[in-house]
This record gives C-alpha cells, sequence and structure tokens, in this order.
C-alpha cells in the first residue's frame, strides 16, 4: 500500500514549529538547536479510529524517535497497520480492506529525508522553520511561535503527561503536548478519523548510536525538482 508520506511530512513540520531552541541560537549555525534536551530515545504507541460516511477505520502501531546534538540530527520511524469496513446501503455487503503504512522522516541539521518504501525512494527538502529564520531574521523561538501563530495555533494552559509538565497547543485540528519542544503527545483529528500518539517509553540525555540514523540504500529526489 501506498504510504502516508505527505501526511506525515506535514505533521512533522507542525511539529517542529514547537522547537523551543535558545534565544542566542543563529540562523547561520549549522547545528541549530531544536529541543531543550540533548538526546533521547522515545517510543510511541499510536491507535486510529473513525468513520466517515459507510467506512469504519482503526488501526495501531508504533512509532520511535531518536535525537542527539539537541534535535541538529534525528530519525522518526513510524509503522502501523490500518483496517476499514465498508458496508454498502441497502446490500448489506461488506468491503475490507487491511494496508500496512511505513514512513520514516530524518531530519539533518538543514534537511529533511522522506523514506518511501513503496516507491524505494528517499524525497528530500530544505527545513522550512531554518528558511523562514532566515527570511526573517529571526531566531528559532520567534520562528517557531510566528509559525504557529499564522497556522491559528492557539496555547493552552499546561498539562502534565507521564510526569513532564508540558506546554499545550491546539491548531489545524490538532492537540499536542509538547516537554522542552519535544511532542512527547498528540490527537489529530481529520475529515472523522482520529490519530493519537502518545508516548509509552522515555529516555532522555542518554547515548543514541548513529546506527539509528541510518537510512535505505534508496535514491534521492528532491522534493522541488
Amino acid at each position: 500500500m501506498k504510504n502516508s508520506i505527505l501526511t506525515t511530512v506535514v505533521l512533522m513540520a507542525i511539529a517542529l514549529t514547537f522547537s523551543s531552541c535558545d534565544k542566542d541560537d543563529s540562523p547561520d549555525d549549522k547545528n541549530i538547536k531544536r529541543y531543550n534536551v540533548e538526546s533521547g530515545i522515545i517510543t510511541y504507541s499510536t491507535t486510529v479510529s473513525g468513520k466517515v460516511l459507510e467506512t469504519v477505520t482503526a488501526g495501531s502501531g508504533t512509532d520511535l524517535l531518536y535525537f542527539k546534538n539537541w534535535g541538529a540530527l534525528e530519525l522518526a520511524n513510524e509503522e502501523r497497520t490500518e483496517t476499514s469496513v465498508t458496508t454498502i446501503p441497502f446490500t448489506g455487503q461488506v468491503i475490507r480492506d487491511s494496508k500496512s503504512i511505513h514512513n520514516t522522516v530524518k531530519i539533518d541539521n538543514e534537511m529533511i529525508y522522506s523514506v518511501d518504501y513503496d516507491a524505494k525512494k528517499i524525497f528530500t527538502q530544505k527545513e522550512p522553520l531554518i528558511e523562514f529564520m532566515r527570511l526573517n531574521d529571526y531566531d528559532a523561538l520567534e520562528a517557531g511561535k510566528k509559525m504557529l501563530e499564522s497556522l491559528g495555533g492557539i496555547q493552552l494552559d499546561n498539562e502534565e503527561f507521564n510526569g513532564y509538565d508540558c506546554e499545550v497547543w491546539s491548531v489545524l485540528g490538532s492537540k499536542q503536548w509538547i516537554y522542552k519542544g519535544i511532542t512527547l503527545k498528540i490527537i489529530t483529528t481529520l475529515a472523522g478519523i482520529t490519530i493519537t500518539k502518545e508516548a509509552t517509553d522515555i529516555k532522555f540525555d542518554v547515548s543514541v548510536s548513529d546506527d539509528y540514523f541510518k537510512l535505505p540504500n534508496f535514491p534521492t529526489t528532491p522534493i522541488n525538482g
């Protein structure tokens, strides 16, 4: 089945707007600090549920996030299965469709790499937050706030999640719990489908091997040509 690369890239871009970086970060720095945690390995549990017209969708999976150098280098790997059951009106015929989704997105300083396992390609693009910083002479914190506001984002009261005091933001049909720039929980509802992803195992300030950031040996294709 075709992977949801576009969806993953969009969600990643939204998550980047919450980066909580130091004020003295410079847009010219090749290792811009995205998080206020030096390194981490986080496991997430994902559930999918909802109904659109006569189709009921359910799914589950596991995501892994690795990062080091304050988020200048990170890799997110998503694997889940989804099943859709459609009941045809009048006839009562039931059509069942199952698919597997596997996405990998890597950020290496200024570049984003999105792996399409079906096409066996890696799509690349420059990280939009840094471009926005340079165009407007913002640091990462200013750029993140401005991008969030432009999307209609609203900051809610802080909430605790798994023992961490998180900022809570609502934007584009999603609600995110963010700790020091890192999203620990996100609930997104779009067209009747709700995807909930929440951290189940969190390890901060640990050694993260370079092996975790390796990508498949696929050809690369720039998204913008």
